[in-house]
């Protein structure tokens, strides 16, 4: 309900109308005899009244119709037509502005629009160095206003300022952005802020991941691999199964930079019947680079998809160095036949002894020793690669 004060500014403001109007009519009107033009301004004047008083407006527009009526009479000695069908206008108009304002349209939503037209305004007037001094100052509410209601580049800097700010407060329009902005650098700027951000937009980020879009999914993963909370690991887990390739090599990623929390989930995704997500589960082991994730790995490497084999090899040549006492024990103990179905029919040698680039002379002697044991011509030059080293 309206205050008594604000009460007698709306009637202020419709009675300086009226009489701005009445004045109109007598200069305008009856003194120079122009009939036409300014009256369309008495439309805002009316609208304004049924906003304010609903259908009181149409007072305003028979006191706006009787004054026009008779600047006309004066000028002409009669009512002309064009005087009467303006005149019934005004009328008809406080009618339907009271009926549209009384019935369909409440006041609060239009003072938010009016509101949300002047935010507007001032957010567009924003400079950068203003939302510098924003964020300096910490004036959060400034920065959510730029945010929603600036131009692209505004909102740009805003969301850059308020992840520098760090506070958990802007989660809920950064969140908004990411799901739903048109430009996708803009939903980029809002993960990274709130990345930025950290653990309180765990939860809201977690339940992003099952979106629609899947330019929001692989954003969402980053965010959440940069934060690292252990949260986050059982709905990335989940995640490797995504239809889309990109989003699920994102959500490796993410599992990767968590690190050791992911290690279990991971393990037990590398035994699923999809080798999409094997293959995803074995990116991830590679990331966290754990002593506990070369066991998994080398047995990857004997995977039936050629797919998950390969991501095996360039996670355990990632890992480097650790890896090679463990996976020469399993070379050795193969047999032949799986040592030359990894080597030559999956084309894995090269991959395999690039893993051996950092190993001692005799391990590399110990595998090529293997290598030898298939006789197999292609492999001589990894051979020779293999000795030379050791000779060296």
């Amino acid at each position: 309900m309206d205050q008594p004060g604000d009460r007698n500014v709306q009637i202020i403001i419709v009675i300086m109308g009226l009489l701005l109007a009445t004045a109109a009519e007598l200069i305008y009107h009856a003194g120079d005899g122009v009939v036409a033009g300014y009256t369309h301004l008495y439309y805002i004047i009316i609208i304004v009244s049924a906003f304010y008083f609903r259908y009181y407006g149409v007072a305003t527009g028979v006191y706006l119709a009787i004054v026009h009526i008779y600047a006309d009479f004066v000028v002409t000695g009669s009512v002309t037509a064009d005087a009467a069908f303006r005149a019934g206008s005004f009328i008809i108009a406080g009618l339907l502005s009271g009926y549209l304002f009384s019935t369909y349209i409440r006041e609060g939503h239009v003072r938010e629009m009016l509101e949300d037209s002047m935010y507007r305004v001032r957010a567009m007037m924003v400079s950068e160095g203003d939302i510098v001094k924003m964020r300096k100052g910490g004036d959060l509410p400034a920065l959510l206003t730029v945010l929603a209601h600036g131009e692209l580049d505004q909102r740009y800097s805003a969301i850059d300022a308020l992840g520098l700010l760090r506070d958990p407060r802007a989660i809920e329009l950064l969140v908004e952005t990411l799901q739903s902005d048109a430009y996708s650098g803009l939903r980029w700027k809002a993960a990274e802020a709130l990345a930025r951000i950290g653990p309180p937009a765990v939860g809201p980020l977690i339940t992003l991941l099952d979106d629609s879009d899947d330019d929001v999914r692989w954003k969402v993963a980053i965010a959440l691999g940069e934060i690292g909370d252990p949260r986050a690991v059982t709905p990335l887990i989940a995640r490797l199964s995504d239809p889309d390739a990109y989003v699920r090599s994102r959500v490796a990623l993410a599992l990767g930079s968590i690190g050791d929390p992911a290690i279990t989930g991971l393990k037990n995704s590398l035994s699923s019947p999809d080798p999409a997500i094997r293959a995803a589960a074995v990116t991830a082991c590679g990331v966290i680079e754990s002593d506990l994730v070369i066991p998994p790995l080398i047995d990857a490497l004997f995977d039936p998809v050629d797919m998950v084999s390969l991501e095996a090899a360039m996670s355990l040549s990632k890992i480097g160095s650790t890896a090679i006492p463990l996976l020469l024990e399993v070379i050795r103990s193969v047999s032949p036949d799986d040592l030359r179905t990894l080597m030559l029919e999956r084309g894995l040698a090269e991959a395999v002894i690039g893993i051996f680039a950092d190993a001692d002379s005799n391990q590399r002697f110990q595998l090529a020793s293997s290598l030898e044991e298939l006789a197999d011509p292609t492999l001589v030059p990894f051979i020779e690669e293999l000795m030379a080293g050791k000779s060296e």
